[in-house]
C-alpha cells in the first residue's frame, strides 16, 4: 500500500484558525473520499500541547517544531499559517519557528504558507527570485521588506517549483483542493470540493477582489445586481443605455453611482467584470484567446490585451502563462 504524504502545519499562538482548518479539512476530506489514509496529518507548534488561535479557540498541537522537524524529510509538506499582527511578528522572532523553516527548506518535498505565513517563508527560506502571494492588504508590506521576491498581490495562490503560497484564509482551501490535484488527481479533488460544499475550484489565478465582490461590499445594492447580470452575459452590448435600462435608472443616477460607490466610471466597471470573466476561462480552460475574447465582451484580442494590460500590466497571454496548467487549446 502506498505510504501516507506527510502534511505538518506549523502553528504559533496568535495563529489564524481558519488558515489551519480550512486546508486540513481538505486533507482529510481526501482520506475519506479514498477510504485510507492518504495524507498523515500533523500539527506542530512551538511547544506541544493547546496553542490560541487569533480567535481565542485553542488548537491541541499534537508534536513541538523541534520534534517536527527532526522528522521531515522529502516525503513531507511543511504548511505555514498566517496570523493576526501580534502572533506573526512573535513567530517571525521564535528560534523554533525559525528552526523549523530553515529544515522544512532544507529537507522537505514542498513548503508552503497560508496568508501572512508568506513572511515566515521570506524570513528563512531562500525565496530570492520567487514569485509568491499573499492576503491582499499584506502584498505591498512584503515586498517592501524582502525586495528580492516577486510579489503577486492579485492572485489566490502560487505554486513556485516546490514553494506553494497562497492569499488570505480561504486560499489555503483552494490550494489545498490544488496540491491534492497534483497529488492524485482532479477527479479526488472534486470529490473533496463537493463533499465540503466548497462552490468551486478556483484556480491560482483568480482575483482576491474582483468587480463583482467589491460590488458587493458597497452600500447601495444596485451595483452589485449589475455585476451579476454582466457577468451572466458579458457578451452583451453594455453600453451606457444597456446598463441604465438594466438597473432602471438614468445615465446621470449610473454614473454618480459608478463614481461614488466604486470610485469608476461605468464603462470602466464593465471592464473589470469583464476581466474576470476572462481571467477564469483563461486558467481553467484551453480555449484560444481570441475566443475568450468575444465570449468576455472584448470582441477582438487586441482590445483584450489592451484591457489586460491598463487594469493588471500584464497581457492575457502572459496572465495565461503565469498562473494556468498546461491545457490542449480549443475554438
Amino acid at each position: 500500500m502506498e505510504t501516507p504524504h506527510t502534511l505538518i502545519f506549523l502553528v504559533y499562538p496568535g495563529f489564524q484558525l481558519l488558515d489551519l482548518t480550512g486546508p486540513l479539512a481538505m486533507f482529510a476530506g481526501a482520506n475519506r473520499q479514498a477510504g485510507r489514509r492518504l495524507y498523515d496529518i500533523q500539527v506542530a507548534a512551538p511547544q506541544a500541547g493547546p496553542v490560541e488561535s487569533s480567535s481565542g479557540l485553542p488548537v491541541v498541537a499534537g508534536t513541538s517544531l523541534r520534534d517536527a522537524a527532526a522528522r521531515i524529510d522529502g516525503s513531507v509538506t511543511a504548511i505555514l499559517a498566517g496570523g493576526e499582527a501580534p502572533g506573526i511578528r512573535a513567530a517571525l522572532e521564535a528560534p523554533d519557528v525559525a528552526r523549523f523553516v530553515e529544515t522544512a527548506f532544507a529537507r522537505a518535498g514542498r513548503v508552503a504558507s497560508v496568508c501572512s505565513g508568506a513572511f515566515l517563508l521570506a524570513r528563512w527560506g531562500d525565496l530570492a527570485g520567487c514569485r509568491v502571494t499573499t492576503h491582499w492588504r499584506s502584498a505591498d508590506r512584503l515586498q517592501r521588506h524582502f525586495p528580492d521576491l516577486v510579489v503577486e498581490p492579485d492572485a489566490i495562490f502560487i505554486r513556485e517549483g516546490r514553494v506553494w503560497t497562497s492569499a488570505g484564509v480561504t486560499a489555503g482551501i483552494d490550494m489545498a483542493l490544488a496540491m491534492i490535484e497534483t497529488d492524485h488527481d482532479r477527479g479526488l479533488a472534486l470529490a473533496v470540493a463537493r463533499e465540503t460544499v466548497v462552490a468551486r475550484m478556483r484556480s491560482g489565478g483568480q482575483a482576491q477582489f474582483s468587480a463583482e465582490l467589491a460590488a458587493q461590499g458597497v452600500d447601495d445594492r444596485r451595483l452589485a445586481r449589475l455585476a451579476e447580470t454582466i457577468r451572466r452575459a458579458p457578451e452583451r452590448d453594455w453600453s451606457v443605455a444597456a446598463m441604465c435600462d438594466a438597473l432602471a435608472v438614468s445615465p446621470r443616477t449610473l454614473s454618480r453611482l459608478c463614481r461614488r460607490e466604486m470610485a469608476t466610471s461605468p464603462a470602466a466597471f464593465v471592464e473589470r467584470v469583464r476581466i474576470d470573466h476572462a481571467r477564469i476561462l483563461l486558467v481553467e480552460t484551453g480555449r484560444r484567446i481570441d475566443a475568450i475574447a468575444q465570449v468576455s465582451g472584448f470582441g477582438t484580442h487586441q482590445r483584450m490585451d489592451r484591457a489586460f494590460m491598463r487594469q493588471l500590466g500584464v497581457t492575457p497571454s502572459e496572465y495565461r502563462a503565469r498562473f494556468s496548467s498546461p491545457l490542449p487549446e480549443k475554438a
